[in-house]
């Protein structure tokens, strides 16, 4: 007993600190906003296992409500330790929300989590709002949020936990977007080296006491903040980390980091000082004054911080134990806790059980329903509930509930595969954020769950494909250990990285678990980037990064294993190729702030001989730019295709149709015209060709092309063909008839023989709802051969439209007095500052050279680029199509300098506007304007080419010309009316 009680007094101080704790937290956001944060952000994952944090005995609870009345509602039934809100520029203008909530809980810290990227009078608008404690910038990260709870934390402790000896770092900054991104930096790091300290506690207490000792971070935005905190807390510093132009006497001041310095130096000699800044001439004054310096425009940035807290600032099994303290075995993962419970002495049961350690463990990884079973509360003796036996059986009856249960629209941690029924299932492996890719299915995978979809339609099921997540620490640790990140600093070409990242080792435990999947998959994988960035309401990052097909077919698994971990690491290797890197750019982001997580799927699919592909692919959009009576904007469009959906997302010819409307023919004069316009060839996977293929950077080195005729041998085409009979100039509503066959999906939408708009219209309808703003969804329809088997609808992806920009009004001048006038525009605003125009000549424009063209925009586009000059860009037929015989087949990076885009048809050349594509999707979402000049329909749209052709000619190449003038282009686009000019 004295040994228990003289460990009980040197520990007793772990119960004095950190006394506030932030474990029930008010969200007021969209449905979807609060799953991103909830369930993409694991915050019981990223508590127990990135930060490690063993003092908190509950895991945060998030309460979302939807407004401020619904948060009034909560606020009175529910203890709130942080109001976390999330809004828009827009939302930005009263702050009543948050100012009605702070005058009547005014102890409940208010953070505000915006998506955009605040100007100086916002944040100073903000600042000036006693009600905001602090605003956060979300781009994607979920560990913003972690550091949001940790931050509030420590500002509640810091006065408490700071006579106890806790130490703290000072962060100073003002841009709401770099400490957004440096916190959560800061806090890992620091957490992480907490871990290692745990690892060598004498016991739990010891361990517990050194992660409450760990140290704090206090944020400061003005010189004035700074100096308090350091006045009050300059025994506790272990260091500062500083912005050099920030508030001083309240005006931005180019040298208050330096005149921080100084002071800080003189009260506090020695104290590690890092100096932060964009203007590369700081650098050289650092140097001088010996303060360590570190430019915000590096490339390393992110990298060089955590180096140098490294250098400078210096929970996860279950282990079972009896009531003395000996340990019995350890549980890394919920099966092989099962496997221990069943053989635990019965005194080692009746201990953990006494202490509810099974509950926290299980609230630890999110299992509530669980924990709450077997929370045994109020005993003081848990032997008198029941025999060990007893209490075992109830034990492993609530895990064998739980097996049972779990697998429907959850996310699986990949440990114990062997355990779990794969089936419908979404599994992770490894660590960190699923991706914006990865996030929007496994959510619609929980709501398909919820909303009971999946078995909801005769005839046909709802799914999604067996998924399996890399999350995005994996992509973090490849780079480290290989030190890939010395290689790309030299600026390497390309095919160079792809060379570099293919024959770099992928972490050991990754390997292990991709040779597990390979042996328990048996058909084609699609490898599909899944970034932190991607799919986001702001910034979609669509189609620029690579997908790969694993063919996953060769009968050894060594090489199936090498071909799937190749398609991984090339996925990783296209973060860093010119198109994302552009993108960003151009969106005002750093490509550091990219992590990559990875979304494997099996390839949606019916083996036909040696070809592997789905009977349907489509793209489903809930807003339709382009509507023409009686359909509306709002009821959306949908976009299908036979085969791989590659035909579609790149812009060649699919069908199209309205979800309101699915039986209106396309328009087209006649039937021959149909067979003209109609698909004309489909993707496949050549399983027998590819099987023992090494893949490569080229995305397309497994597509086969093939003609309409072999989906007709295949027989593949009874729910989606037709037949056109040249002698009678019609066309038959099925493919029995002699004649070519056309894709038209009539058997489906004309005489509904699978529910494919309703599942459709079903969809849309939820995920608008869901994410609150219009969606568009990436799906595949597989039809068995084995008419026995379900026909079934796989969802495959989810992304939020950015149609909701058309806040300002614009006025528009005559369209008589414009160069440019198009009825059919997408964007809002006044586009200004762009002198100069890139432009296809008519007069030597040839279809057939259309690559040619391609490369010589380019050209013309890195001059612009060079000189940081923007522009817009006029061609003929689809800009960014893969098929050079619809338009220029220009990828992101050669037209990265273009503000608005003029589309124009030809006479021979009038392809329908590619809604549906990669290409399309991200020039909505990084707002570039776009005009769409029919063929001989003047009162819709026209273009003034004598008025062009007499511009001033920069440099020309053989089919492209760039002019230039003195005074801007002024661009108007309305989005309420789809009107645009170009002014003269």
């Amino acid at each position: 007993m004295k040994k228990f009680v003289d460990l009980k007094s040197r520990f007793s101080g772990v119960h004095d600190l950190m006394k506030f704790r932030v474990t029930e937290i008010l969200l007021i956001s969209t449905e979807y906003d609060a799953y991103v944060l909830e369930e993409d952000g694991r915050l019981t994952e990223q508590i127990y296992h990135q930060f490690n944090d063993l003092s908190i005995p509950f895991i945060p609870r998030i309460h979302w409500v939807a407004n401020a009345e619904e948060a009034f509602e909560e606020l009175k039934t529910t203890t709130i330790h942080l109001i976390i809100t999330m809004s828009r520029v827009s939302d930005m203008n009263s702050f009543e929300a948050e100012t009605a909530i702070h005058a009547a809980y005014p102890d409940i810290p208010i953070v505000m989590l915006s998506y955009d990227r605040l100007t100086p009078e916002v944040i100073a608008r903000i600042r000036g709002t006693s009600c905001i404690n602090r605003v956060f910038h979300w781009s994607g990260n979920s560990k913003v949020l972690l550091a949001i709870i940790k931050y509030i934390e420590d500002q509640q402790n810091v006065q408490d936990d700071s006579k106890l000896g806790v130490q703290a770092i000072l962060l100073v900054d003002d841009s709401p977007v770099y400490y957004s991104q440096i916190l959560p930096i800061i806090y890992t790091e620091i957490l992480t080296q907490t871990r290692c300290l745990v690892l060598h506690a004498m016991n739990i207490n010891h361990g517990l006491l050194r992660v409450r000792l760990r140290p704090k971070i206090l944020l400061a935005e003005t010189y004035e903040d700074a100096m308090e905190i350091i006045s009050s807390y300059r025994y506790n510093l272990l260091g500062i980390i500083s912005d050099v132009r920030f508030p001083k006497e309240g005006k931005l001041t180019s040298s208050a980091g330096f005149e921080l310095a100084q002071r800080v130096r003189e009260a506090i000699p020695g104290l590690p000082f890092l100096l932060q800044s964009e203007e590369p001439e700081n650098e050289e004054k650092a140097k001088a004054l010996q303060l360590h310096f570190l430019n915000k425009n590096s490339p390393n940035l992110l990298h060089n911080l955590r180096t140098y807290i490294l250098e400078n600032y210096g929970f996860g099994s279950f282990v079972f134990k009896y009531p003395d303290g000996r340990v019995i075995a350890e549980a890394t993962d919920i099966t092989s806790l099962e496997r221990i419970v069943r053989d635990l002495p019965d005194e080692s049961l009746y201990y953990h059980v006494k202490q509810n350690h099974f509950l926290r463990w299980f609230r630890a990884r999110a299992e509530v329903e669980v924990a709450d079973k077997l929370r045994f509360v109020d005993i003081e003796d848990v032997e008198d509930v029941g025999s060990a036996a007893d209490i075992r059986a109830y034990i492993l009856r609530v895990l064998n509930d739980y097996f049972r249960k779990y697998q429907t629209g959850l996310i699986l941690d990949f440990e114990g595969l062997t355990k779990k029924d794969m089936e419908n299932a979404f599994i992770k492996l490894g660590t960190g954020s699923l991706g914006g890719k990865a996030r929007g299915v496994a959510f619609m995978n929980a709501m398909i769950a919820k909303a009971h979809l999946a078995d909801k339609y005769e005839d046909m099921k709802v799914k999604v494909p067996r998924s399996f997540v890399i999350g995005s620490d994996v992509f973090e640790k490849f780079i480290e250990e290989n030190e890939l990140y010395s290689f790309l600093a030299g600026n390497p070409t390309e095919e160079e990285i792809a060379q570099k990242f293919t024959t770099s080792a992928l972490p050991a435990t990754m390997q292990e678990n991709l040779r597990i999947l390979t042996q328990y998959i048996k058909c084609p994988l699609a490898v599909r980037s899944s970034s932190i960035l991607e799919d986001s309401r702001i910034l979609p990052f669509a189609g620029i990064y690579n997908t790969y097909i694993a063919p996953n077919s060769h009968e050894d698994t060594e090489i199936r294993f090498k071909q799937l971990s190749d398609a991984v690491k090339l996925v990783y290797a296209s973060v860093f190729y010119a198109s994302p890197v552009q993108y960003a750019k151009n969106a005002d982001i750093r490509i550091e702030e990219e992590k990559m997580a990875i979304l494997i799927q099996e390839l949606v699919g019916e083996r036909y001989g040696d070809l592997y592909y789905p009977a349907i692919s489509g793209v489903a959009q809930s807003y339709n730019f382009y509507p023409y009576y009686p359909m509306k904007p709002e009821e959306g469009t949908v976009s299908l295709a036979l085969g791989l959906g590659k035909a579609i997302v790149e812009g060649e010819r699919v069908y199209r149709f309205s979800p309101a409307y699915p039986k209106l023919n396309p328009l087209v004069s006649s039937p021959e015209e149909y067979q003209k316009k109609s698909q004309n060839a489909f993707y496949a996977v050549d399983l027998k060709a590819s099987a023992d293929i090494t893949l490569c950077a080229d995305e397309n080195y497994i597509y086969k092309k093939n003609p309409i005729s072999q989906a007709n041998k295949d027989q593949s085409l009874e729910y989606i063909g037709s037949t056109y009979s040249i002698e009678n100039d019609c066309i038959y509503d099925n493919v029995y008839q002699h004649g070519p066959k056309l894709v038209t999906f009539t058997p489906i939408l004309k005489y509904n023989r699978l529910p494919l708009t309703q599942i459709i219209k079903d969809l849309l309808r939820l995920g608008k709802q869901s994410f609150g703003t219009d969606v568009e969804i990436e799906f595949a329809v597989n039809l068995p051969k084995d008419k026995s088997k379900p026909k079934e609808f796989n969802f495959l992806q989810i992304r939020p439209m950015v149609v909701g920009r058309e806040a300002q009004q614009v006025n528009l001048e005559d369209a008589g007095e414009a160069w440019c006038f198009s009825r059919r525009t997408i964007g809002n605003g006044v586009y200004q500052n762009i002198q100069d125009i890139i432009f296809i000549d008519p007069e030597t424009f040839s279809l057939q050279d259309t690559n040619q063209i391609a490369k010589e925009i380019s050209e013309l586009n890195k001059l612009l680029f060079k000189e940081g000059r923007r522009c817009i860009l006029i061609g003929f037929g689809r800009m960014g199509t893969s098929d050079r015989w619809l338009g220029i087949p220009l990828t992101w990076e050669q037209m990265s300098q273009a503000m608005v885009i003029v589309e124009i048809d030809r006479k021979d050349l009038r392809p329908e506007p590619s809604l549906g594509s990669h290409f399309f999707h991200n020039l909505t979402a990084t707002n570039m304007g776009y005009f769409h000049i029919q063929y001989d329909n003047e009162p819709e749209g026209r273009l003034d080419w004598a008025w062009l052709l007499e511009q001033p000619v920069l440099q020309q190449t053989k089919y492209v010309k760039l002019i230039r003038r003195d005074a801007a282009f002024k661009v108007k686009i309305d989005g309420r009316s789809f009107t645009g000019v170009i002014c003269k």
